[in-house]
């Protein structure tokens, strides 16, 4: 995979998304290769490129983070809004974790958002770290389908372990089920399951999210469904999206979960 190193000239950028005040993303590009992902048509990276195929690594993020935080550490820092901060060159690079370490010691609030069971590795960051949040992005409990949708991320029993263990070491934590894909992660039986699994690894919050249909992600999803003999539809009607609320909120208020709705 061609990995190309780059400066950035600002760490965290403003966030328009809900509940978070900055965006902090040491890499650009994503190894996960998931087949619903957007962050390609909203970052316009590589368009001459296979999503996944190809990823920015930017080594200068933690000192630049390190002196934005000198100036202002308030709000709530997203960490991983367009790419997984724990894909696979996290192993080598270490930003991700060298940016927690640097919003620890700001006194920061963050949010981090992956797919991957490397984040247990910065446990000795993230425990006792009050005003940290964890989320953990499950779309399927199937491994196949997960293997579909998501080729270069971690299997879904490693994620809700990765869940288990952070809350066991009392690091807030939630589940991401997302994307709700029509046809292919939106059976009732798959959608209390993953309610259930979530409860028994200690979350107390579900955030769930359809499947956002920009043209490149729609593309690149139906193309590897096709194949798979699922059907080109992927988006839900709106009577749709009501019955998979329902069916997620009906299991949530039995274990005492919060569902939450996605941006």
């Amino acid at each position: 995979m061609p990995v190309k190193l780059v400066q950035c000239k600002t760490a965290a950028s403003p966030s328009g998304l809900p509940g978070l005040d900055w965006a902090v993303n040491p890499y650009r590009g994503c190894s996960h290769a998931c087949a619903y992902c957007y962050a390609q048509d909203v970052t316009r990276f590589h368009m001459d490129r296979p999503w996944g195929e190809t990823i920015e690594v930017k080594f200068n993020i933690v000192q630049k983070l390190k002196s934005q935080l000198q100036k202002n550490a308030k709000g709530v820092f997203g960490v991983g809004t367009v790419t997984d901060p724990y894909q696979s060159l996290e192993k080598k690079f270490e930003l991700t974790r060298g940016c927690l370490v640097a919003l620890k010691s700001a006194g920061a609030q963050i949010s981090v958002l992956t797919k991957s069971d490397l984040i247990l590795r910065d446990l000795d960051v993230l425990r006792a770290w009050q005003s940290a949040e964890v989320g953990i992005s499950i779309a399927s409990l199937d491994g196949e389908t997960a293997a579909l949708l998501e080729p270069g991320a971690p299997s879904p029993d490693r994620r809700l372990d990765a869940l288990r263990r952070l809350s066991a070491e009392g690091v807030r934590t939630y589940l991401m089920a997302a994307p709700i894909i029509r046809g292919v992660t939106d059976s009732e039986e798959g959608l209390r399951g993953l309610v259930r699994r979530s409860n028994e690894a200690g979350v107390r919050a579900i955030m769930w999210d359809k499947f956002n249909p920009k043209p490149m992600a729609t593309s690149r999803l139906r193309k590897r469904l096709v194949e798979k003999g699922f059907s080109q539809t992927t988006v839900h009607s709106n009577n749709e999206l009501t019955r998979i609320r329902s069916v997620l909120g009906s299991e949530c208020e039995k274990l005492g979960l919060e569902l939450l709705d996605a941006f």
